[in-house]
């Protein structure tokens, strides 16, 4: 969305135009007012440096009415992107936001020019108050006069003319959240985003994402805390009963290997009840639970078990090679355990055939199998 187009969605209006108006989600100067005159005037001046001397003055000269110092200070703020600016632009609009918090057009364009500045935690904080302010949209108090429909109707027009700005600052905010390098900002921004957009198409991967950030910081009980807080709202979410089982396995502590069971079990009994409706996705996810399921009795030394699950997931993992590699490999292992060196071998040549990470475990574990069993003769 470009300034210009944002701009151009300015309300400038008599104050009692519309119930948008009363939301305070638009700037609104009444006509033939002094602030509408000076306003004029400024408009009228062709020399940019003057036209922004002149909107500093007017921000002064009007500095005890919020639409006033809104726009004056939305307007400065556009000046200075246009002049190539964007760091100068960022205090200006949050002057103008200070003075109208709700005006979602100025949310919309601060969160675009700090994505210019690549602030992802402004990116952020724009966003997630755009979005506190339409769902504001059907709190805010009956205008009088008007029946329960014709209401209804009024506030479902506004959240509709809201809607293309929502989902601008829902894109604008993942894509910072994804291109954050700082795990424990990152993990900050997440946090916002969850709340303040429920049931986005990005609360799946961002969810993801915190676990796998969690998992990088060492943070087992932020892990353990974001887990139960999620899985209370989704319960039944295969995929992310498996990140989580798959999050608490690799826990070297071992602390919530108890967790990771449970939760590869409940994954599996999830995908079983889908039957014929479970699509490849689905079934790929249930592959994994049964590998991390595997991965989970290994650490606690049940290899035969083990190797049950991990049989099971490589039947299911075929279309993801690197999903697949991992599990050949944990297979091996447990027949290795069990002594059982010509199965352990079939599966690790197999993992050893694949590129990634448990290619050169596979190779490893396969040539102390071959040592112990020339050892032994």
């Amino acid at each position: 969305m470009k300034l210009s187009r944002m701009f151009a969605t300015l309300v400038i209006a008599l104050l009692a135009a519309s119930a948008l108006a009363q939301l305070k989600t638009t700037i609104a100067i009444a006509a033939g007012t002094p602030e509408d005159q000076a306003l004029q005037a400024i408009t009228s001046e062709p020399d940019a440096q003057k036209r922004t001397a002149m909107l500093e003055d007017f921000v002064q000269k009007f500095a005890s009415n919020p639409a006033a110092v809104a726009y004056g200070n939305w307007q400065l703020a556009q000046n200075a992107v246009a002049a190539g600016k964007p760091e100068q632009a960022l205090p200006y609009g949050d002057k103008a936001l200070a003075a109208m918090p709700d005006v979602i057009d100025i949310l919309v364009s601060q969160a675009d020019v700090a994505q210019q500045l690549k602030n992802s935690a402004k990116v952020v904080d724009y966003a997630t108050r755009g979005a506190a302010v339409v769902a504001s949209v059907a709190h805010q108090p009956k205008v009088e006069g008007l029946s329960d429909d014709d209401w209804a109707r009024r506030l479902e027009e506004q959240k509709k003319a809201l809607q293309p700005n929502l989902e601008y600052l829902e894109v604008a905010a993942y894509n910072a959240i994804t291109a954050e390098q700082d795990k424990q900002k990152r993990m900050h921004e997440i946090n916002q985003f969850l709340p303040a957009f429920p049931g986005s198409k990005f609360a799946q991967p961002l969810t993801t994402l915190a676990i796998v950030t969690l998992q990088d910081m060492k943070d087992v009980a932020g892990l353990a805390a974001f887990g139960d807080k999620v899985l209370a709202s989704s319960p039944s979410d295969i995929r992310l009963l498996t990140v989580l089982a798959n999050a608490y396995a690799d826990d070297p502590s071992g602390a919530h290997l108890a967790k990771a069971t449970t939760y590869a079990r409940r994954a599996i009994e999830l995908q079983s009840k889908q039957g014929a409706a479970a699509d490849a996705t689905s079934k790929t996810f249930a592959g994994l639970a049964h590998s991390v399921l595997g991965y989970a009795l290994l650490r606690e030394n049940k290899f035969q078990p083990a190797a049950v699950e991990l049989k099971s997931a490589t039947t299911m993992l075929k279309d993801s090679p690197s999903d697949l590699a991992a599990a050949l490999y944990r297979l091996g292992f447990a027949y290795a355990k069990l002594e059982r060196a010509a199965d352990a071998t079939k599966a690790l040549n197999e993992a050893a055939q694949i590129d990634g990470p448990y290619q050169p475990m596979a190779r490893d574990l396969l040539a102390k199998i071959k040592a112990a069993r020339a050892g032994a003769r």
